[in-house]
């Protein structure tokens, strides 16, 4: 985690899609979804998750927005070595060496975390983050078990839902002290699956207004595309980090060129 920084801070964002039933079917509606309409049917095959800010909120509230929140310094713990022990050794953590020239990529990826004190890459911490978030603000869990292979896990598109007792408890254990996402991750034996998250764009959010006190955010956005609804976000209606609530519509994501000012 880069604590040099004094203007910015790095936030991870997920784009979350889920495959539909039927092509045309009918996208669910609200009053104030940004999908709303009534009288056209989707052409669509997928819906993507929003989670609505509470209008209590200080900043864009009753606003439709992607899971994902400001990165922690857990996501960047070296305990995370060992959780990903069977893929620590290679590139990324097995994502891969990226191809792009260093100097056309955005500084939060090329920065060298060893300089911070962490070994963890900015590649595999913002997707650390981006999971932990989805996982807080949603009940959507994407991980994988630990001794998976990378090609079985850039298959395995879905969300874990077992046990959902245990997963309600470590939920609140998250949301309560990001550490215990590492917790979790060793006691049910399970990586987070960062191969299923694409790079997606990077995003300095705009100058916020003058009643907001923190400062501006540089987000990593990633994608991942399920091929259907996890049935645990019909089950979390109400969020308790945002205490707002959960949709899947059709929306026009972010493009992969977006900048803020």
């Amino acid at each position: 985690m880069n604590n040099t920084l004094k203007h910015w801070r790095e936030a991870a964002t997920l784009i979350l899609t889920a495959g539909c039933q039927h092509l045309s079917a009918i996208p669910k509606s609200t009053p104030q979804g940004p999908w709303h309409n009534k009288q056209k049917k989707s052409s669509f095959n997928y819906e993507v998750l929003l989670l609505q800010r509470s209008q209590n909120s200080g900043f864009y509230s009753n606003a439709f927005v992607f899971p994902g929140g400001l990165a922690e310094p857990s996501d960047f713990s070296s305990d995370w070595v060992k959780v990903f022990e069977r893929h620590a050794q290679k590139p990324n953590f097995g994502l891969g060496v990226v191809k792009q020239p260093p100097y056309t990529r955005p500084p939060m990826f090329i920065t060298d975390r060893t300089k911070f004190g962490s070994p963890i890459p900015g590649d595999v911490a913002f997707r650390i983050c981006a999971i932990r978030e989805t996982f807080e603000e949603s009940g959507i869990l994407l991980v994988v078990p630990e001794n998976s292979s990378i090609e079985d896990n850039q298959n395995f598109m879905a969300a874990y839902e077992q046990d959902g007792k245990a997963i309600a408890r470590w939920r609140e254990e998250v949301q309560s002290d990001p550490l215990q996402f590492i917790e979790m991750c060793k006691e049910l034996r399970c990586v987070p699956n960062i191969w299923a998250l694409q790079e997606w764009a990077n995003w300095l959010t705009p100058v916020p207004p003058k009643n907001v006190t923190h400062g501006r955010c540089d987000v990593a956005f990633f994608i991942c595309c399920l091929p259907r609804k996890p049935f645990t976000v019909e089950d979390q209606k109400e969020m308790t980090t945002f205490q707002g609530t959960c949709r899947w519509g059709i929306v026009s994501a972010p493009t992969r060129d977006s900048e803020g000012p």
